[in-house]
């Protein structure tokens, strides 16, 4: 006997021949498995079927070779029976169905059987339909073998086929439609369409959207026959197919597809929704897509149409209009109910405002040191600004803070005699506060400011002047106190009160395209001995009186004014506003604008690319256009040294805003290509980008990445773009009266305390940021987004365009330019009403529940 070392010995080699031979039958195994995978796993699959799956195979495989049977009947037996099978796995299309599976290796089988059949037999129609859902898996991309064997087909209702083949069917087609319309065919793309296929026409394909469309609508996918119909160009054809039941998705996806369509597509598809709210009597809705349309005679249809609904219906049509300060589309004399006209003369809006006011217990007048909050400021004693330029300073914040309410503490309080705590100018625009102060009271604030229309003070009469524009901004009256008072003025020997009369009444009118006001102010533009403030002022007004009119008379009249100016007058910091007022007249206008765009082409000097830039930006303002917007950024590249000759460059940084500002993705993108513009770019869009930066987020500070950068910029070692950065910081908080821009102001006025100008400007921001105490914003956008104010952009765009010249401007004595602001000031109010028009007490929750 062996020994016990020598057992275990012998125990331990038995073990690792053991997991030796083990390991090999491994191996072999692998081996084996890959070698099954490489050979198409042909016996593993029939392996893994189950006996259900195998009499399933089994049984596709016989009917495809009865289909190929001599007689007839048994050939559409074998039809019947594969088309029940296939009906029945296609109702879920969440993987790939077993008969199509099965059918994959006979597709080109059933294609060659196919191919051979006379064109006439029954057969062959029924095969076609076989294969026209067997191609949706099998069919060579891009050959559209689907829609072909369709259009050969027996002409079945294409959804018993199941959803999935429908929504296959329909890209093909859309293909199909592009490739008809190109003159091409499906086979110049190297994909074989099948042989025996009849020509595709396009009465062919609109055959089979017919067949699609009610399908998608009846199965609550509207979006999709939408989809296929604006690639078929038939969009209209969606009428016949709305109800009351899915009208909401069906205008919602048109209304957010107009943004993505080239001109005119985008107008057709809103006409449509337009139409469509119509039908099912929804007329607020309705007119907010024919103001988004811009379309006179469609805004009369739809407010002519909600006058058989309710007197109820037409007065919030009437807010709507007023809101828009569309005053002079709906004609006074076609309307008998004088409440109506009051509501679209919008003279209550100071009613309900106060009683806005009433409700957040805000009625108190605040001071502008209520605003700077000076103990807050860490600063050495006594240090500051000269005194006349902090009372400016100080009047502007009262005049923001103040705006709307009726009352102040430096204006109104009998007695004041904060008027001549000012200088010159400066008492021009103390004079036009009380104006903003007393802002839509039409009634009870002009015998408040008609006594400075008696002074001595030439300055004081012209601010007079203006206040009474700023008073009648956005109030329309039966007996035009503007033109009353101002009319006289316009003619004027003293230039300033020129100023304030034609500016006045560009406020006071603004949006409402009064051609009796256009006779006044035109002739200024032919004055050959008025200064170039006076005619710049003459354009600007008109451009906020015809704002997107494209009134033929007024761009002749600037455009002549323009050529006949010299070079000198035109390199003034004046000329831009001539130019900003042509291109208002634009505003939307987008293809419209080309003969004004061709006739500034021909200007001399640098004023030609300013006004081109601004005329181009101001046609597609809102609209996303990212074409333009991609020109306007191959400017903003070019690497120009004269500070004089790149001037266009910043109109061309806000004209980027400008036009993206109406879309949420566009807005998004442009704050990235800000961010490169700001490290690459020439100081002239250096000091345009902060003032791009609020006209995107205007009275809307929920962009912490915003702020920031602003915040950052307000520190520049450039000075003109530390300023913008300061002035965009109160656009952006405009109204909103938020703390985190409160406390950056406040630390800047530390900062510059003994920069007079940087701390004017912070001053000014100040009063922008409480403008309203709150209540008040800038936006342009209302109505969920929707719609864009013409008036209130051209307001904006005066304030941004002087930003950027303004040492020259607003740092000057054209400050009184802010007070274009009051076109683009609106209540941040929702109130309900009772049919009487009176306030109705609503419970809200505020906030998520």
């Amino acid at each position: 006997m062996p020994s016990e070392p020598a057992k275990k010995v012998e125990d331990k080699s038995a073990v690792a021949n053991k997991d030796s031979k083990d390991n090999k039958d491994a191996a072999n195994n692998n081996k084996d498995a890959t070698a099954a995978k490489k050979g198409g796993k042909k016996k593993d699959d029939v392996d893994e079927l189950s006996p259900e799956d195998l009499k399933l195979k089994g049984d596709l495989e016989l009917m495809v070779q009865r289909v190929q049977d001599p007689s007839q009947e048994i050939q559409l037996a074998a039809l019947d029976s594969l088309s029940n099978e296939i009906r029945s796995s296609t109702s879920s299309m969440t993987s790939v169905p077993k008969p199509l599976k099965f059918l994959r290796p006979h597709y080109t089988t059933l294609t060659d059987y196919y191919a051979t059949l006379p064109s006439s037999s029954q057969v062959k129609k029924r095969l076609s339909d076989i294969l026209s859902v067997l191609a949706l898996t099998m069919g060579k991309e891009g050959a559209r073998e689907s829609l072909h064997y369709r259009l050969a087909g027996s002409k079945e209702p294409v959804g018993v086929w199941g959803h999935e083949y429908v929504r296959n069917l329909a890209g093909e087609v859309s293909g199909e439609y592009d490739a008809v319309q190109e003159g091409a065919t499906a086979t110049e793309g190297g994909d074989k369409a099948p042989s025996s296929a009849p020509k595709v026409t396009l009465d062919d394909l609109n055959a089979i959207v017919n067949e699609i469309v009610p399908f998608c609508v009846e199965h609550n996918a509207e979006y999709e026959a939408v989809d296929l119909l604006l690639e078929v160009e038939r969009p209209e054809a969606i009428k016949q197919y709305i109800d009351e039941n899915n009208y909401q998705r069906v205008c919602l996806y048109l209304i957010y597809c107009s943004y993505y369509v080239p001109e005119p597509t985008d107008s057709i598809i809103l006409k449509i929704c337009c139409e469509l709210y119509l039908k099912v009597k929804q007329y607020p809705d309705a007119l907010r897509v024919a103001i988004k349309l811009a379309d006179a005679a469609l805004i009369n249809e739809v407010f002519a149409a909600s006058a058989t609904e309710s007197d109820i219906a037409q007065r919030q049509l009437a807010f709507m209009l007023a809101r828009q300060r569309m005053f002079h589309v709906v004609k006074p004399d076609t309307i008998e109910d004088e409440t109506l006209k009051g509501v679209l003369a919008n003279t209550q809006v100071s009613e309900y405002f106060l009683s806005l006011a009433r409700d957040l217990d805000i009625v108190e007048a605040k001071t502008p040191e209520d605003i700077y909050k000076s103990h807050l400021e860490q600063r050495a004693v006594g240090a500051g600004v000269d005194s006349a330029r902090g009372n400016l300073a100080s009047t502007f914040v009262n005049a923001f803070v103040n705006a709307g309410f009726g009352q102040d503490k430096l204006m109104t309080e009998e007695g004041s005699k904060w008027l001549y705590k000012n200088k010159e100018h400066g008492m021009m625009s103390a004079a036009a506060s009380l104006g903003m102060v007393l802002q839509w009271d039409v009634e009870s604030a002009l015998s408040q400011i008609d006594k400075f229309l008696y002074s001595q003070e030439d300055w004081v009469k012209s601010g007079a002047l203006l206040g009474v524009g700023i008073i009648t901004c956005g109030v329309q009256s039966e007996v035009d106190p503007a033109i009353a008072l101002l009319a006289e003025y316009i003619d004027n020997t003293n230039g300033n009160m020129r100023i304030g009369a034609i500016l006045g009444l560009g406020l006071a009118y603004s949006g409402t395209c009064r051609e009796d006001v256009r006779d006044m102010i035109l002739p200024v533009l032919e004055d050959s001995s008025a200064s170039m403030e006076v005619m710049s002022i003459a354009g600007l007004a008109l451009g906020l009186i015809f704002v997107g009119s494209s009134d033929g008379d007024i761009t002749q009249g600037i455009m002549t004014c323009l050529m006949e100016r010299t070079e000198t007058d035109l390199a003034s910091a004046h000329a831009r506003f001539l130019v900003l007022g042509l291109s208002l007249l634009y505003l939307g206008k987008q293809g419209h604008a080309e003969a004004a765009l061709e006739g500034l082409k021909t200007l001399q000097g640098p004023i030609a690319q300013y006004g081109a830039l601004t005329l181009d930006s101001c046609a597609y303002a809102g609209t996303g256009n990212v074409l333009k917007i991609q020109q306007l950024l191959s400017i903003c590249a070019d690497h120009l040294e004269e500070d004089a000759a790149s001037a266009h460059q910043g109109a061309a940084v806000l004209g980027i805003a400008l036009i993206a500002m109406g879309e949420e993705l566009g807005s998004e993108m442009c704050l990235r290509s800000f961010d490169h513009l700001l490290q690459y770019g020439e100081p002239a869009i250096r000091r345009a980008v902060p003032l791009a930066l609020a006209l995107i987020n205007v009275s809307n500070p929920t962009r912490v990445a915003v702020i920031d950068t602003l915040s950052k910029l307000s520190h520049d070692h450039d000075h003109e773009v530390a300023m913008s950065a300061i002035m965009g910081l109160g656009l952006v908080g405009a109204g909103t009266n938020n703390a985190r821009i409160a406390g950056l102001l406040r630390a800047l006025a530390t900062y510059y305390y003994k920069e007079a100008n940087h701390l004017f400007t912070v001053r000014l921001a100040q009063g922008l940021l409480h403008l309203g105490k709150g209540t008040l914003t800038l936006n342009p956008f209302h109505s969920d987004r929707l719609l864009m104010s013409h008036v209130c952009v051209g307001g904006l765009l005066t304030i941004l365009h002087s930003c950027m010249d303004i040492k020259n401007t607003i740092l000057s004595k054209s400050h009184y330019l802010l007070y274009t602001l009051a076109c683009s000031m609106s209540p941040r109010i929702l109130l309900t009403l009772d049919e009487d028009l009176k306030e109705l007490k609503v419970p809200v929750r505020v906030g998520q529940a």
